[in-house]
This record gives structure tokens, sequence and C-alpha cells, in this order.
């Protein structure tokens, strides 16, 4: 009889010590699905500050761009100093703290764009109607900027309808 009481009591301890692991391994699990899901809240909203900082900067270079264009091709405005001004302009856009990782791909583009405009100037005082020749550079910048908004999971704009 002790025998069996023995076997008994060992039998409950051990369902009951069973229980209480399960418990705490639940209790861990759950744990680290809380810590994984403050994880991609994080990621989210830099997510979302990348994407914001990415629109305001490019906000502000359409604004740059429209006013170049319209000065290039202005009575009266010389093309060059349109060009020239258009480089001090755009790099005087500061580029946002959150878009670090995406800075050379930025700054590619603007140079790309500062060439276009210094070409489109000359074959403007030059009297051509034909920018055939300026186009690579516009073609590298909005290559360049498309690439960076696809990286931050953006739809790119439709940059051509940016230009004049």
């Amino acid at each position: 009889m002790k025998k069996l009481s023995f076997l008994l009591s060992a039998a409950a301890l051990t369902l009951m010590l069973g229980a209480c692991s399960n418990e705490e391994a639940s209790k861990g699990e759950e744990k680290e699905k809380e810590e994984a899901a403050a994880e991609t809240a994080e990621s989210a909203d830099e997510s979302k500050e990348v994407r914001s900082a990415l629109l305001n900067y490019q906000g502000e270079v359409t604004k740059i761009i429209r006013n170049t264009d319209a000065s290039i091709t202005a009575e009266g405005q010389n093309p060059a100093e349109a060009a020239a001004a258009f480089e001090k302009d755009a790099k005087a856009v500061s580029i946002p703290e959150k878009l670090t990782d995406y800075t050379k791909d930025i700054e590619a583009a603007v140079d790309s764009l500062s060439q276009y405009y210094v070409k489109k100037a000359e074959l403007v005082k030059a009297g051509s109607e034909d920018m055939a020749e300026a186009e690579p550079f516009k073609e590298e910048y909005i290559n360049s900027m498309t690439k960076v908004f696809e990286e931050v999971e953006l739809s790119p704009p439709a940059f051509k309808s940016v230009f004049q």
C-alpha cells in the first residue's frame, strides 16, 4: 500500500511540475511574441518616417525643377544663369537625416539633373528646340530617384510630368 501511495504521489507531483513548466513555456512564448510585435511596430514607424522624409524632400526639389524650367525658357532670362541657380538651389535643399542610407543615390540624381539643366541651357541659348541631347541626364535623374522610391517601398511619382 505504501508503494502504491508513493507511486501515486510521484505521478501527481510529475503532473503538477509538467503543468507548471508548460505555463512558464507559454509565458515565454507570449513574451517573445510581444517583443516581436514591438519590433515590427517600431520598424513600421521608422519606415513611415523615411517615406515622409523622402516625399517632403522630393516636393521641395519639384518646386525648384518647375521654377528652373520656367526660368530657362523665360524671355529675357539668361538660360545659363537659370541652370546655375538650379544647382545652387537644389544643393541648398538638405537631404533629411532619415534618408542617410540613400544619400549617394539622391546626390547622384541631383548631379544628373544639374547636368541636364546646363545642357538644356546651352541648347536654349543656341536657339535649338530639340532637347534630345539633354534627355539622358534627365533620365538618369528619374532612374536614380525611382530606385530610391522603390527601396523605401513607395510608388515613384510621375517624374516626367514635373518637367516642361
